[in-house]
């Protein structure tokens, strides 16, 4: 009751409740998501990019199989968060409104999480270096979600066969694996400044072929370690953005709602997700096609004279993909970046200095580069290091007066705390839903 009743008051004030009534649940009983998750078939999506995005898509692809789903919608991706959801689905008898949900873990809620809810199946997106403040080291997400998967071995768990760090979850497991990745990549050597060495031995891995980061076909020579064979494979990245995929019965060509390779990686996750429990590929398919993105993830509004997109970026791997996707835009650009380092973004942005802003001296109608937030001189003397000329914005306000004006497509890249606020003043002017809606 009392997390339902500060739900309601915080959603009237319209201040999302997100959290909130979640902690004080758990602070009056430490067993409530674990009584309230009981009869609920859950999935869950965790990793380090890609977690909001395949939430999404894997609820869509339950609700074109008939069947009734809520989610943390919102990106509430702690335990508080995800205590909430499932309060908020149980009536005053603990009896579930709805039988399915899809959740999104962050790595570190992980441990908690799946042995009080138990899920059905897992998704781990990818694994890159992210938060090193926080975590610590590269391998504490791995180990504290394979803690987590120890404790609910019948779980069915659904790995990036193409992310080292990812794969080696199963040795520390005891769940059955299906594995996804895809067949080919056109690098040859690992980007993003991602670890390129063996997780189990230390020696440098050799690639038959990388698709970005340092996801790909993978084997250390030393201790064997390689690539698994996969079940869901994407065999071919066409062009236009489509692509062949098999879910191990049937092989089709797909197309995602959202452009870029790492959007292609969460479908085929969510392919193997939904092949987990049963959904027809073509449920998953039409949800890949055609899903909400979330919010702030490619996200569009109506600024300036041509549009706008918002596009989350926290760690080098994520920064180098969008920046990639803003290249392949055959218009004229305008690219924003708003740069925090407050703990939920990751007081560490030294992935600032891997990512490849290079990629920006390299773009065909890039206009105009902005930078605000917290860290905007740090990241103007990144640029400046590439010999990129940038201009400084201390206010949101002033800088959306300023992208009226623009005649150029706008990409704003922001991290996490930045991405809310650059998006409330953006709702606040241009229209547009709440973050948890």
């Amino acid at each position: 009751m009392v997390c339902k009743i500060t739900h309601g008051i915080l959603r009237l004030l319209n201040k999302g409740g997100t959290a909130l009534p979640g902690k004080l649940a758990l602070f009056i009983c430490p067993e409530v998501l674990e009584m309230t998750a009981r009869e609920v078939n859950t999935l869950i999506v965790t990793g380090t990019n890609g977690k909001t995005t395949s939430a999404r898509m894997a609820q869509k692809a339950l609700e074109n199989a008939g069947l009734s789903v809520f989610s943390n919608r919102s990106g509430a991706n702690l335990i508080g968060g995800i205590a909430c959801e499932f309060i908020v689905n149980t009536d005053l008898f603990l009896r579930p409104k709805r039988k399915w949900a899809v959740i999104e873990c962050d790595e570190a809620a992980a441990k908690r999480v799946f042995g009080e809810v138990k899920p059905m199946a897992v998704l781990v997106t990818n694994l890159f270096k992210d938060q090193l403040d926080r975590y610590g080291t590269v391998t504490k997400p791995r180990d504290t979600i394979a803690q987590g998967l120890t404790k609910t071995p019948k779980t069915l768990l659904c790995l990036n066969a193409d992310c080292p760090m990812a794969a080696s979850i199963a040795e520390k497991a005891p769940n059955e694996v299906i594995w996804y990745g895809l067949s080919s990549g056109s690098k040859k050597s690992p980007e993003s400044g991602e670890e390129s060495r063996c997780v189990n031995c230390g020696a440098r891995l050799s690639y038959r072929y990388v698709t970005y980061a340092n996801l790909g076909g993978y084997r250390c020579a030393k201790c064997g370690a390689r690539r698994h064979d996969t079940l869901v494979t994407v065999s071919d990245v066409l062009p236009d953005g489509s692509f062949v995929i098999s879910d191990g019965k049937e092989k089709t060509l797909a197309n995602c709602a959202l452009p870029g390779l790492y959007n292609i990686y969460n479908a085929a996750g969510v392919t193997a997700l939904m092949t987990a429990v049963g959904i027809e590929l073509k449920c998953t398919l039409k949800a890949v096609s055609d899903f909400e993105c979330g919010f702030g993830r490619m996200e569009q509004f109506d600024l300036g004279n041509v549009g706008a997109r918002m596009i989350l970026i926290k760690n080098a791997a994520a920064a180098d993909q969008t920046l990639e996707t803003v290249r392949r835009g055959k218009d004229a650009k305008t690219v924003v970046f708003a740069v925090n380092a407050r703990p939920a973004d990751g007081t560490d942005i030294s992935w600032l200095d891997d990512a490849d802003f290079g990629r920006l001296k390299r773009m065909k109608g890039l206009e105009r580069v902005y930078v605000t937030g917290d860290r905007a001189e740090t990241m103007a003397q990144r640029l400046e290091r590439e010999g990129i000329a940038c201009e400084q914005f201390t206010s949101y306000d002033k800088l959306i007066k300023r992208l009226r004006k623009e005649d150029a497509f706008i990409y704003i890249l922001p991290t996490y705390t930045a991405m809310l606020e650059f998006r409330q003043k953006l709702v606040s002017k241009l229209g547009g839903k709440n973050f948890w809606e």
